[in-house]
């Protein structure tokens, strides 16, 4: 699959020079059809039909003829699980336009409606997959249980199956050591924080995905009006402590974040994890107005078009050494550009 790099993940939302984007994941399950391990290949097949008649107006796209660097292609950019990109399974994938609709079919569970929005923007982003979710519907029962809620594979999505999750970028409270603190108080308030790719990554470009863990006793209208509050309450964190680092070390902070950017555009290898660190920089130096020629929404579609197996697909690059050198001129002649 070809991907746009205008499309919603390079574009700035609310609140985004903190929120890079929003995402609302519905977990759901037909009654008729076992799940996981259980499911065999006619179930699968079956639940893609399904899906692809009750949404005629999305593409759909059949991982079992997509090529592994595409499959990776998509989860570097969060539209797909890196467990499904993994798979072998029978599954593939319902997109929109832009990619702001996203619906896995045949991953952990049978359906897994996705909504994305530059920003903060989880209301619109609940409005869209709930949309979704109501025309999937009505081509079939869902599993539902009148204590449970919705059944799905792993009990830990019982009820509404609604993961609701925002991606911030937190560079100062990083920097000053506040952000464990942070992570253990939205621990104790039942929400997760994980890095850049989901469960189990690390916090690259000091990225952070925070999310809910609660999906059952609680509404999906409670569970979102809890994160919104939270996430308002980081958002000023940052940007006050952003200021108060700028305040107290100007010339130092000056210093490293044009380090980076320097670095950025005269380099002439660029290994993805040192990228990733660097952009960070370069954004906090945008935010703070030290950098004031190049857009946020560039170096986002920047970040995306240089991932290692994006820039591998889309170049037919065959070594390392030729991607580090590819991804240092596209940074460096998208970023002089401006």
């Amino acid at each position: 699959m070809k991907k746009d790099f205008s499309m919603w993940y390079t574009k700035f939302g609310p609140s985004g020079d903190t929120v890079l984007s929003s995402r609302v994941r519905l977990a759901r399950n037909f009654s008729d059809i076992p799940f996981g391990n259980c499911m065999t290949d006619e179930h699968q097949k079956t639940v893609i039909s399904r899906c692809r008649e009750a949404l005629p107006d999305m593409k759909f796209i059949d991982f079992s003829q997509m090529p592994p660097i595409e499959k990776q292609s998509l989860s570097e950019c969060h539209l797909v699980s890196p467990a499904m990109a993994e798979s072998q399974k029978h599954c593939g994938i319902l997109v929109n336009n832009d990619c702001s609709s996203c619906i896995m079919l045949g991953e952990e569970d049978h359906i897994r409606i996705q909504s994305m929005a530059p920003g903060l923007n989880l209301d619109l982003c609940l409005k869209v997959a709930n949309d979704l979710d109501d025309r999937l519907e009505q081509k079939a029962d869902y599993a539902f249980h009148k204590d449970f809620g919705y059944l799905t594979q792993c009990p830990t999505n019982l009820g509404t199956g609604l993961r609701a999750s925002v991606m911030m970028h937190l560079p100062s409270l990083t920097q000053s050591g506040r952000i464990e603190s942070i992570i253990r108080s939205l621990s104790k308030l039942g929400l997760a924080v994980r890095g850049l790719y989901g469960e189990g990554s690390q916090a690259l470009g000091n990225i952070y995905q925070i999310s809910n863990q609660v999906t059952l006793g609680v509404t999906e209208e409670e569970t979102l009006e809890k994160l919104n509050h939270l996430i308002a309450d980081i958002i000023q964190k940052e940007r006050d402590q952003s200021r108060l680092l700028y305040e107290q070390n100007r010339i130092s902070l000056e210093d490293k974040l044009m380090r980076s950017f320097g670095i950025l555009t005269n380099a002439r290898l660029l290994t993805s994890l040192e990228t990733i660190n660097l952009i960070s920089d370069v954004r906090w130096a945008i935010n703070l107005g030290i950098i004031t020629n190049i857009s946020l929404e560039t170096l986002s579609s920047v970040f995306y078009s240089v991932l290692p197996a994006t820039i591998t697909k889309n170049h037919n690059i065959s070594s390392a050494t030729e991607r580090d050198l590819k991804r240092a001129e596209i940074v460096k002649d998208s970023l002089w550009a401006e």
